[in-house]
């Protein structure tokens, strides 16, 4: 098992979306990143009509080079549970013709004051909560 946490996605002044995301601490990046698959970034109309500041890189991934779209500091992000929404940093969006999950990134992950306690079971916490709550893991979300 992985953790896999609930997201709400607030696009600067546009639309909202929620989702299952992959805390995934593999996915290194220099500032705060949201990777959404295509199906997703269609559901806030960021697809097939990218907005004009989107720009194309090439991401190294474990299955080889991967071509995406990166819309710079188009979101909000935060984490919802049975009990608090965490604070929303702002985030880029990327747009992935290969993923099927939404992945964040390990500086949106900090910034969400998330910690794996135990990966392999799924159980995390947010940094700020007492150091014997344990938050469990929810099932993954397919954009296919």
């Amino acid at each position: 098992m992985a953790v896999r946490v609930e997201i709400k996605v607030d696009l600067i002044g546009g639309r909202s979306l929620k989702a299952i995301a992959l805390v995934n601490t593999g996915f290194e990046t220099f500032k705060p990143q949201l990777l959404l698959p295509i199906k997703a970034a269609e559901g806030l109309d960021l697809w097939p009509d990218l907005p004009g500041e989107a720009r194309v890189e090439i991401y190294d991934t474990a299955g080889g080079p991967m071509r995406v779209y990166i819309i710079p500091d188009a979101a909000q992000v935060s984490i919802l549970t049975e009990d608090r929404e965490s604070k929303s940093p702002s985030s880029d969006i990327v747009i992935s013709h290969t993923e099927v999950e939404v992945l964040i990134s390990d500086k949106l992950a900090g910034q969400l004051k998330v910690l794996i306690e135990d990966p392999g079971e799924g159980i995390w916490r947010f940094r700020d909560d007492l150091p014997d709550k344990r938050r469990t893991s929810k099932p993954p979300e397919y954009w296919t």
